[in-house]
């Protein structure tokens, strides 16, 4: 966004130098006066940073979008117009000294932009304040923002006057204000914004939020949201469905092992009195943002796993910066490259690469397996996303299928199903006493996954669950007849360990099988005895339907049980499949005959591996090359059978898979 008329002078990254925006005061209609200087960091200089939204790039261009920037008009979004109008001081005041990346780094020197980019950590550290621009005000924001610190204010239920009259105004203002917090994330774009996490977290005084010409602090903002929370959806009967939402959602896009988004070890809060209905804040955007601010004060960083996990919804103009957004948050530990892989910015890779840099680094720190099997995978010859600032036809490397496209990890963005929807109940794992093993390692090509695991089986059919619930309902009965035919094939296994297969693959019945083994409201839990007469009792239905029973009522389908529930959320993101052995399990729709089901130690599933011809360790006979198809679940084995009592007994040996 730099202008022919305007030359930036070099900055020496040795010398640790940034630049600094100086806006004078004036009247609002006038035009934005301002001067750049440098100064190096450890100068300690003092100075406020902006953190905002470019906007569209494109507005850039609209007439009357420019600074006067010494002497010389700079032209700039309309968002970052905005932003200067609404924060320049009144005339006659004293001007304000500011760092906004859209003006303080040359945008159109990629090796200035590394260099600043991977100081942004310590830029908005030693910040003054951080100034958080949320947009012009909109209907009601200005009510909104003055009422605000009197929520955030309020006092507990028990210390009311008996009259309730203050309890009466509070609950009031919470209701005029609730709209504008459950629609902040569609109408204020900030939240939704991967360099953001940065910008708060690393802020070192509570940061200003900006709405118009009104404000208030960070922590106002939070504590006013959580009185609204925890007093709004209680009176209106809503707080059990809250958790059960919360619950569901948590297993189906929050974290792999543990809940990335839950509360933070930091101080508790002032007006924490009621922490037993916290549960129902745990999905809310700007609660996770402040979670990871505190977890970032306390603990110093994040593993780059569940900051990718924590951010999976944030947008960047720039794919790259989906990771290295992240980068200046991650813990101590992870910086070390005598430990782990170190992920440099460096706007010349293309995303593949930056990608596949981020996987290896998670890969070294030991949470390759379990992360991989709970995001949203690519598929096999998946395109990488596109640079923008490179031409529309720029051919990119496409991602190696063991690495997620890092801008692709909500439902409505992916391409195949997420790994989450294969995972045993919480107390369970494919991979055993394996569990915790650090496993897997990037080669030197830079492209290919080398791990240790065991090779259970090679797929023989893969069959459609149906399109719909009633669909997947009405093939039951014949996949029982599939599966009853299958575990009856021959165990291709060595004698020695067959009659332990044999035990395994008939072990856990279909209607576990289909559901994951999950209870459908938690997820986390086995599912109960009780989903197996319902899933008898869907059976008989059908049965009876397809017998043509004139007498048969068929009940209200708008009454579906917990199983049909289960079932239901599974239309169109599973398949059923067989193996050669008699296995039977659900996979990615995207498996296919001849594909293989391998435990990767480390990952709570088996993944549907996909045997290719290529250059690397195939070509030199150190192994087979494998795509990676997706995550599965293997009935009999999903408890770490296979792992416990027959590698751990050295009744079977591990297998090393190259994956590209």
């Amino acid at each position: 966004m730099t202008s022919n008329s305007f030359r930036y002078l070099p900055l020496d990254p040795q010398l640790r130098e940034i630049r600094l925006l100086t806006l004078s005061s004036g009247c609002p209609d006038e035009p934005l006066q301002c001067h750049l200087s440098t100064t190096c960091l450890t100068a300690r200089p003092i100075y406020k940073a902006l953190s905002y939204v470019w906007g569209d790039p494109a507005s850039s261009k609209t007439p009357g979008n420019t600074l006067i920037l010494d002497g010389h008009p700079f032209p700039v979004t309309t968002n970052l117009r905005s932003a200067l109008r609404h924060l320049r001081p009144a005339a006659g005041g004293d001007s304000m000294c500011l760092w906004v990346d859209a003006v303080c780094i040359n945008q159109g020197d990629v090796d200035e932009r590394s260099q600043q980019v991977a100081m942004m950590r310590d830029i908005y550290a030693l910040a003054a304040q951080v100034i958080i621009w949320l947009g012009e005000e909109d209907d009601g924001s200005n009510a909104v923002f003055d009422a605000l610190p009197v929520i955030a204010s309020r006092k507990s239920r028990r210390q009311y006057d008996d009259e309730g009259k203050d309890q009466e105004y509070c609950l009031d203002l919470m209701r005029q204000c609730g709209s504008f917090f459950f629609g902040l994330t569609d109408c204020h774009p900030w939240l939704s914004r991967v360099w953001i996490l940065q910008e708060l977290a690393m802020a070192k005084k509570d940061p200003l939020v900006v709405c118009g010409w009104k404000s208030v602090s960070w922590s106002t903002l939070v504590k006013a949201w959580r009185a609204i929370a925890r007093e709004t959806l209680a009176n209106l009967g809503t707080r059990q469905k809250v958790r059960e939402a919360t619950s569901r959602e948590k297993l189906e896009s929050t974290s792999i092992g543990d809940n990335a988004e839950s509360h933070s070890d930091g101080p508790a809060d002032e007006d924490d009195d009621e922490d037993d209905d916290v549960e129902i804040l745990a999905k809310v955007k700007i609660e996770v943002l402040d979670d990871l601010r505190k977890a970032v004060r306390s603990r110093g960083g994040e593993s780059l796993r569940k900051l990718l996990l924590i951010s999976r919804t944030s947008a960047a103009t720039d794919p790259r910066d989906r990771v290295y957004g992240l980068l200046g948050l991650l813990e101590k530990d992870a910086l070390d490259p005598g430990s782990s892989v170190t992920v440099a910015v460096d706007y010349r890779k293309p995303t593949s690469e930056v990608y596949t840099d981020a996987m290896a680094h998670i890969f070294s720190r030991g949470d390759g397996p379990y992360f991989l099997s709970g995001v949203f995978l690519p598929g096999v010859s998946a395109v990488a996303p596109h640079i923008p600032s490179l031409p529309p036809m720029t051919k990119q490397p496409d991602l190696p299928s063991w690495v997620p496209d890092f801008s692709r990890q909500v439902p409505d963005k992916a391409t195949q199903p997420n790994g989450i929807r294969f995972h045993p109940p919480a107390t369970m794992s494919a991979s055993g006493a394996g569990t915790v093993c650090k496993n897997g390692r990037r080669l030197d090509d830079n492209r290919t996954l080398q791990v240790e695991g065991l090779l259970v089986d090679t797929i023989e059919q893969v069959m459609s669950l149906g399109t719909t619930l009633d669909a997947s309902i009405e093939n039951l009965a014949y996949l029982e007849s599939v599966a009853s035919d299958a575990r009856q094939r021959p165990c291709l296994f060595r004698p020695s360990v067959a009659p332990l297969i044999q035990k395994f693959k008939n072990s856990e019945p279909l209607w576990r099988i289909l559901i994951s083994n999950k209870h459908f409201m938690s997820g986390y839990d086995p599912a109960p005895l009780s989903y197996e007469r319902m899933y008898l009792s869907l059976l008989k239905q059908h049965a009876i339907t397809a017998g043509g029973d004139p007498n048969h009522h068929n009940p209200d389908r708008a009454q579906r049980s917990e199983y049909e529930l289960c079932l239901q959320s599974g239309v169109g993101q599973q398949s059923f499949f067989t193996t050669k052995s008699g296995f039977i399990g659900t996979c990615v729709p995207d498996s296919r005959r001849g594909d293989i089901i391998a435990i990767v130690f480390g990952s709570p599933v088996p993944f549907v591996l996909r045997p290719i011809t290529q250059s690397g360790p195939a070509a030199r006979g150190e192994g087979q090359t494998y795509s990676l198809v997706g995550a599965s679940y293997v009935g009999g084995i999903m408890g770490g059978e296979m792992v416990d009592e027959l590698y751990c007994e050295d009744l079977m040996d591990s297998t090393t898979f190259f994956i590209q």
